[in-house]
């Protein structure tokens, strides 16, 4: 197995892991606006203590987003820099699906049902998507990553309900809409950087490594509102 850094800071939780033949290690904070200061330290010592330098390092894994812009940044550019200075690939991996398999992984959900993450993305939207257990364990998107109204994550919600066994997570689900539905949700679920280093592996073994200059945060409603522009022009 390859050894990959990984990296997650899309929300309030600052998180790093290290995947080795050995296992899997981590070390996370919960300390919001204080990402910039904390996570080389954390880096530095989470490498000292397994007695790894960059140099042994495979490759490194980033939570890519959606979530906090300013997180996402950090995330990226701690990742890029690293990169850069070892010549190493780098690996973006969904924070939606990040928190998703955390969730799996902690609450052991079982095959066939459905884990919805939803983090809150202001403005009276959230950031969604839907996942379902498959037999191998893994997690399948059922649609793509999106930003909309929370009532549109309700709807789909209900599309599944009394058929799937539903799973919510995250803080998107604190909106009324949404909390009427499935209020046994963990609002303070944050994906880690655990997670995203097992699905780091996953992205490693099929090949998916992008150069440092390739790498690049997900901005949901940017890629949102680039959408809207297109549509506009071509109806222009």
């Amino acid at each position: 197995m390859p050894n990959i850094l990984a990296l997650e800071t899309s929300s309030n939780a600052c998180s790093v892991a290290l995947a080795t033949p050995s296992g899997v290690f981590e070390d996370t904070v919960i300390l919001p606006r204080e990402h910039t200061q904390r996570l080389l330290p954390m880096i530095d010592g989470l490498l000292t203590s397994q007695q790894i330098g960059l140099n042994d390092l495979n490759a490194i894994a980033y939570g890519a987003g959606p979530g906090s812009f300013t997180g996402l940044r950090i995330c990226l550019s701690v990742a890029q820099g690293l990169a850069y200075g070892a010549d190493l690939p780098l690996i973006a991996v969904s924070s939606l699906l990040a928190l998703a398999k955390t969730t799996q992984r902690i609450q052991s959900i079982a095959t066939g049902s459905i884990i919805i993450p939803a983090i809150d993305a202001r403005m009276n939207e959230v950031y969604w998507c839907a996942y379902e257990v498959a037999v191998d364990g893994s997690l399948t998107a059922l649609l793509e990553e999106q930003v909309t109204a929370p009532q549109d994550c309700a709807d789909y919600s209900d599309t599944l309900a009394g058929v799937k066994s539903l799973t919510a997570i995250g803080s998107g689900w604190q909106y009324p809409s949404l909390a009427s539905r499935l209020s046994h949700a963990d609002l303070e679920a944050y994906a880690n950087a655990y997670d995203v280093a097992i699905l780091g592996q996953c992205e490693w073994a099929a090949g998916h490594l992008l150069t440092p200059a390739e790498a690049t945060p997900t901005y949901l409603r940017n890629e949102v509102s680039w959408k809207k522009r297109e549509r506009i022009r071509t109806h222009d």
